[in-house]
This record gives C-alpha cells, structure tokens and sequence, in this order.
C-alpha cells in the first residue's frame, strides 16, 4: 500500500473516531427532525468509513464491501437531509451548502459513486487500496467546502 493512501486512511480514522466523540457530544444538542436525522446519517457514515480505513491498515478487506455499501445507501440520502433553512448554532454545517446547492449535491454523489466503486471492487478482490483513497477523497473534499471545522 502506498504511503499516500496510509496518509490519507490515517487521517480520516482520526476524523472519524474525533467524529464519533463530537457526535456524543452535541447529541442532545441538536434539533429533532432533518438537522439530528443528517447527523445521525453521517455518524453511521463514520463508523463505515473508520471500518474501512482499519481494514485498510491491517490489509484484511473481508469488510469493506459491506462497509462500503452501507455508505453508498446512506449517501443517496444526503442532500435530503438539507432542507433550505436547516441551520443550528450546534450544527457544523456551512451556510455554502445552500448557497452552492448544485456544488453540494456533486460532493454527495461523487461518495455515492466512489463507495460503490470501493464495494465493487471489494467484491473483485482487486483495487481495494486505490478505490478506497478516492472514496476517502470524496470525503474530505466535501468536508473541506462545507463542514465547520472541529473547534
């Protein structure tokens, strides 16, 4: 595996896990409805990504394919998530995801394609360290554009 690939796993396992801490932590903070559901939705996110990037580490993929495809239906549920006006104090969630809309919903199927690019492989056998960086790479170019860095 190259070493760019373990750069990138290993920072989107520390996001992840740093993730799943934050998600405890603004829980019960959040509004009911679209603003929890989309939190929600993207913490399982996490969890299927961190299970990915340790298989990726450790070189044992029997999960990926699994992992990879739970991000694909979750993915397809994103931009649902962000109704105009869903915003909260609590929420890390850039105002630019609605005022660049077409930009946003690029980023949500651009992980939709590359996890079922990742899943696909992960059936083949063959690809898994590659496929995986670009789904990875969707990730963090989505956060980048429209996610609140952590404080």
């Amino acid at each position: 595996m190259s070493k760019k690939i373990l750069v990138v796993l290993a920072g989107v396992t520390v996001l992840c896990g740093a993730g799943a801490v934050a998600a405890r932590e603004h829980e019960h903070k959040l509004p009911p409805g679209p603003i929890a559901d989309r939190h929600e939705l993207m913490e399982g996110i996490g969890k299927n990504a961190k299970v990915i990037g340790d298989a990726m580490k450790t070189g044992k993929y029997d999960p990926v394919a699994g992992a990879a495809e739970k991000i694909q239906a979750a993915s397809g549920k994103i931009t649902g998530l962000f109704p105009p006006g869903s915003t909260h104090e609590n929420s890390r969630a850039k105002p630019e995801i609605w005022t660049h809309w077409p930009e946003f919903e690029a980023d949500a199927k651009e992980l939709q394609t590359t996890s079922a690019a990742l899943a696909a492989a992960a059936h083949a056998g063959a690809g898994i360290p590659e496929a995986a960086e670009k789904m990875f790479g969707s990730c963090k170019s989505c956060h980048d554009q429209f996610r609140v860095p952590k404080k």
